[in-house]
């Protein structure tokens, strides 16, 4: 149920917990009854029928929300059992392991469906608790920026913004943690980079010098993120700490709007805010998605950390958080035996019985992977350390997690196993339209029967948790262009759990003209290999008249597969993007002041470099590049009057109307932090640009042209393969 409660409790959380599992031992009992065919026949048409009608009906909570997901995981549980007691092989060893394989793959999702039941059926809202006004009653707090290889003008953002931030006078400090100007990095062997790490070094200690910032290094690069913030917690004394990426640049509310749930709860460790990403990722920028669907990350906050927050096991995310230091020291620090450092920070703090919090208001605007081969990185990490944590630290076996706590981070840990998952997925038909290996027994009317509701199903769980922050397809495409490279990350750390280490991602990348990924080859090897699957599975539809059932179903499951990696290479055609600030949009009345003129005009869009107008009325007003003009910031919302000069950049005709390009033209720092204020002060923006983009239009339409602009832009991949080389 989506609601908004004082907090969870344990005690229902228990409750929840022992119920779900009789119901779900029931669930399968029921669905393990055998029946005759024309009874599985109506069955699955009723259930199909009902699913549709839930559909329809969109229940966000309550006894119809319940009901759908119970008949969901009965549909699923039917299926299971269908396909283990009836479609594995057993005609060889061969075709007994790749039936295991691929009944494997398909257990793995009916779990994660089972966890996302759990965790989703009753999710709620937490209300932003004030900080103290009182100074003398407000906890210090100390916002620590780590820092390895970013550039200077990013950390000036984000910098300026969390000195901005509304807080006590006085209670709150800002530390940049520099891990690229360390003593090691300084002194090194190559005198190149030795240099570099002196300027760097030098430049960033006078920058935050003129900011009022703190500079802090290490000795050496030690433990990566999680040394470098462990180094600076012994130069800091701070009640709480406020932890930001680099490129995370913080809204003025951020502690306003936390700060009081460590203050009403002495046993808090963690307030966790949801990370909002300015850019789009490759996947938006390359299928042109940005601005109509809902990023990828927003299923994980906007849904998934709001089930584990019900249960006290959400988890801290590495950035946007605030930590209790007491709490933190206890454990020696931030904790670094994975490389996710901060999941297994939370899965500590929590083992010892302290709470956790998730405010679902995006507080941050942070930048996405610019490239495929940065995102990559960033998942390869991810999926790693999410692996190791469940083979070092397991949660199921963890002393001191409830057992609600365990299933949550049972699935925050399987989930990243799905790259393996796919390939299965992907391969395992093969085995048999290649090299007739059968992995999968029955017909087409089986299928129809047992299969359809259970995918049916699926395709309604997704829509009933998630519809809101994800469209269908896009997440099998999300999935499939990590399962590639990600697989293989991941078998690294099966075979050695302690192998991986921290690799940063790259944020602030200019992309100044089309090119295709580095990462693509593997892809065209996989798209070649299913293609003549397909080939063979047609060819087998006309000579093997006997298994035309499995043949189908097959076909059917190889034909999805090569849709998702042919759209995939739309995703790997990278486009250009040459700012490094993005430009966000905005729908504002502004005043343009020229002179003693006025002129009335609509702010298009901003960045930390300039902004766009519209004038009101066309032609009224002889404006060109290279004039100066000038706003005032109070015109645009902000609190006090500050004259922002501007240099006209650009000026041309659109629609029928007049629009402005502007510069910013800096005369004293003040100007700076009011422009900063302007882009970042309000969390309210990236609030509102999420609800917009989470509510246009109809799904089918949303799907359909995903599809298409997916197939679009493959397009393009293959027609700039064949261009001649360019000489």
């Amino acid at each position: 149920m989506l609601g908004a409660r004082r907090k969870p409790a344990s005690a229902f959380a228990a409750l929840r917990t022992v119920s779900g599992g009789l119901v779900l031992l029931a669930i399968f009992l029921i669905a393990a009854l055998p029946t005759t065919d024309g009874v599985q026949v109506r069955l699955a048409a009723l259930t199909v029928i009902i699913l549709m009608i839930m559909a329809w009906l969109k229940p966000l909570g309550g006894p119809f929300r319940l009901f759908t997901l119970l008949l969901i995981v009965f549909t699923s549980t039917r299926y299971m059992v269908w396909r283990a007691a009836e479609t594995i092989p057993h005609d060889s060893p061969l075709t007994l392991v790749g039936g295991l394989l691929l009944f494997g793959a398909e257990g793995y999702g009916y779990v994660l469906l089972l966890l996302s039941a759990f965790l989703s059926v009753d999710i709620f809202k937490r209300r932003a608790k004030p900080a103290p006004l009182s100074p003398d009653k407000s906890p210090t707090v100390d916002i620590l920026i780590p820092s390895y290889n970013e550039d200077e003008d990013l950390l000036e953002v984000t910098i300026t913004a969390a000195l901005n931030v509304s807080y006590a006078s006085g209670k709150a400090n800002v530390y940049l943690l520099d891990d690229g100007g360390t003593v090691a990095k300084r002194n090194q062997a190559d005198p190149d980079k030795a240099r570099q790490a002196q300027e760097r070094h030098d430049s960033l200690n006078a920058m935050c010098e003129r900011l009022g910032a703190t500079y802090l290094t290490r000795e050496k690069n030690e433990h990566a993120k999680a040394g470098n913030i462990n180094a600076a917690l012994q130069h800091t004394n701070g009640d709480l700490i406020l932890i930001l990426d680099a490129d995370h640049v913080p809204s003025a509310d951020i502690l306003w709007r936390t700060v009081g749930h460590f203050v009403d709860d002495p046993k808090l460790f963690l307030v966790q805010t949801p990370h909002f990403f300015l850019n789009p990722d490759p996947l938006e920028r390359n299928l042109g998605t940005f601005h109509k669907m809902p990023s990828e990350n927003e299923m994980f906050y906007s849904v998934i950390q709001l089930g584990l927050d019900s249960v006290n096991a959400s988890f801290f995310c590495g950035s946007a958080a605030v930590l209790r230091r007491k709490y933190i020291m206890e454990i020696g620090g931030i904790c670094g035996e994975t490389i996710t450092e901060d999941a297994e920070t939370a899965l500590e703090l929590h083992a010892r019985g302290y709470r956790s919090a998730y405010i679902a208001r995006p507080m941050v605007a942070g930048l996405a992977p610019e490239t495929f081969s940065g995102f990559i990185v960033q998942r390869m990490r991810w999926a790693q350390g999410m692996v190791q944590i469940f083979l070092l630290k397991n949660p199921l076996l963890k002393r001191g997690l409830t057992l609600a706590q365990r299933i949550g981070y049972l699935n925050s840990c399987f989930y990243w196993f799905f790259p393996i998952a796919r390939m299965i997925f992907i391969l395992g038909p093969l085995l048999y339209l290649l090299f007739g290996v059968r992995v999968y027994v029955g017909d087409f009317d089986d299928f129809l029967m047992y299969g359809v509701p259970h995918i049916v199903g699926a395709l309604m769980l997704s829509a009933t948790l998630y519809g809101h922050t994800r469209w269908a397809i896009a997440s099998e495409l999300y999935e499939i262009i990590q399962s590639i490279h990600c697989s293989g990350a991941i078998l690294q750390v099966l075979k050695n759990p302690r192998a991986p280490e921290f690799a940063v991602t790259p944020k602030g990348e200019s992309l100044d003209t089309e090119f295709v990924s580095p990462l693509a080859k593997p892809f065209y090897v996989l798209i070649a290999i299913v293609f003549i699957g397909q080939l063979a599975a047609i060819a087998r539809l006309f000579f093997d008249p006997i298994g035309t059932g499995v043949i189908g179903v097959l076909l059917i499951w190889n034909s999805f597969h090569l849709f998702l990696l042919v759209a995939a290479l739309g995703v790997l055609y990278e486009r250009p993007q040459r700012r490094i600030f993005p430009r966000f949009e905005r729908d504002e009345p502004v005043v343009i002041r020229a002179g003693r003129e006025t002129i009335s005009a609509e702010l298009t869009d901003i960045s930390i470099t300039g902004l766009g107008c519209v004038l009101a009325e066309s032609g009224a007003h002889e404006i060109k590049p290279g004039d100066t003009v000038y706003l005032d910031a109070v015109d645009l919302g902000m609190p006090y009057s500050q004259k922002i000069d501007l240099k006209v950049e650009k000026v041309f005709d659109a629609d029928g109307r007049s629009r402005l390009g502007f510069s910013y033209l800096l005369d004293d720092p003040s100007q700076w932090q009011t422009i900063v204020a302007l882009v970042y002060a309000r969390s309210q923006h990236w609030k509102t640009f999420q609800e917009e983009r989470a509510t246009s239009g109809g799904m089918i339409r949303k799907v359909s042209s995903l599809m298409a602009d997916s197939l679009k832009h493959a397009g393009a991949h293959i027609r700039y393969l064949r261009q001649e080389p360019k000489t």
